[in-house]
């Protein structure tokens, strides 16, 4: 297939835009810059949780084996209790010991979390059990609809081992396709796989480090992209009204290299579009998709050999 020359390169690009995600999301204010309200003063807490228990001042003096005017103090924040008497008083007052000093604590329960266990710590141990496996039915129902709900929002797609380039294009290896995780869209429910782009000379069109998808295809129509392999190695370019092939680029240093009957040009496939950052798993998810996927990924290591690849 001969090659079309230099200023051929000012074709329109056919290759599908991917919305940017949603500006409003970078718009949300981060949790810092969100008004963070004052924590509650030693002595204000205890003596909120102090009526809350419904304690007068010397009953709590009396459980406490102190004298009600230390109460006051304390309350007052004119002093603190002795540390060997913290235990006590927070086991007395239902109050956490980080909450009462305000210590940063990861994983610490939520007013809500803390609630429910205060409340089943009043359950007798019949109920208690009725409630473990009410929460465990409820836990389970939610985690099949996440798990539905992933496995319907993505899909296996294999990646095109090596990469792609413009001019002489790159060496394509001797070895198996991979596999990874995509968000299903409108434009890779067409596509066979996706392979990446490497070098800067297909700018603006792909960029060094793109994945692009591509529909496997031996030949295309005018203006499309594709993926060849030549005896230089894989290389994108567009099929012109002539059907020869010329560089997406039109910079006229990176136009395609003249070709002859002795060169080896195949048509592997149709660059779709570009793979969208948005489209792809988390590292969480992935570890999900892997066992949600079990059966699938399966069937792709025995289609490919992959068990007996060495």
């Amino acid at each position: 297939m001969a090659s079309k020359k230099g200023n051929a390169g000012n074709a329109t690009p056919r290759v599908v835009q991917f919305p940017a995600q949603d500006d409003q999301q970078n718009s949300q204010p981060q949790a810092s810059q969100l008004p963070q309200s004052a924590p509650i003063m030693f002595g204000a807490l205890l003596k909120e949780r102090r009526k809350k228990a419904q304690l007068s001042q010397k009953d709590f003096a009396d459980m406490m084996h102190v004298t009600r005017n230390t109460v006051i103090n304390w309350e007052a924040d004119k002093s603190k209790p002795d540390y060997n008497l913290i235990p006590e008083l927070c086991t007395l007052l239902n109050i956490q010991i980080h909450e009462l000093f305000h210590m940063e604590v990861h994983n610490a329960l939520t007013d809500l979390e803390d609630r429910v266990v205060n409340n089943l710590r009043q359950l007798a141990p019949t109920s208690r059990r009725v409630v473990d496996k009410m929460i465990s039915t409820m836990v389970d129902e939610e985690l099949m609809a996440k798990d539905q709900m992933m496995k319907e929002t993505f899909e296996l797609f294999l990646v095109r081992p090596g990469t792609l380039a413009a001019g002489t294009g790159d060496y394509v290896p001797e070895e198996p396709p991979t596999y990874t995780f995509l968000r299903k869209n409108d434009v890779n429910q067409y596509a066979d796989g996706i392979a990446r782009v490497n070098g800067h000379s297909m700018e603006p069109v792909y960029l060094d480090g793109d994945d692009v998808y591509y529909k496997e295809a031996s030949a295309a129509s005018p203006g499309e992209d594709v993926i060849v392999d030549t005896d230089d190695g894989a290389v994108i370019k567009r099929v012109d009204d002539d059907y020869t092939l010329y560089s997406v680029n039109p910079d006229p240093q990176y136009a395609y290299p003249e070709k002859n009957e002795h060169n080896t040009l195949v048509i592997r496939g149709i660059v779709l579009g570009t793979v969208h950052s948005s489209d792809r798993a988390s590292k969480e998810d992935r570890g999900i998709l892997e066992d949600l996927f079990v059966d699938e990924i399966r069937e792709f290591n025995e289609e490919h050999n992959l068990d007996g690849w060495e």
